[in-house]
């Protein structure tokens, strides 16, 4: 269900982890976990509209759309970049 064409604001910037840090959790079995934050002020109280739409194949949402509209930080109430960070 998902469509090469769509923007999705949660997919905008990502600061990765070291090349080896990763690695290293790869090898360890555990996976790399990261959260959306404001690219502004690092807060994760963001929003972002969207349509989702059922998989049956999945059994799962996945998002259709964002309407190519950057999310919204809560926190400093701007329009806003998404920043993924890695959780520890």
């Amino acid at each position: 269900m998902k469509h090469p064409l769509l923007f999705n604001p949660f997919h905008s910037r990502q600061e990765q982890l070291p090349e080896r840090a990763q690695e290293a959790r790869r090898r360890a079995g555990l996976s790399v976990r990261t959260t959306p934050v404001c690219g502004h002020c690092r807060s994760d109280d963001i929003v972002s509209n969207a349509t989702v739409q059922w998989s049956n194949e999945r059994q799962e949402w996945e998002l259709a759309d964002t309407f190519a509209k950057p999310a919204h930080c809560n926190s400093c109430n701007v329009l806003c970049e998404i920043v993924w960070l890695p959780l520890n």
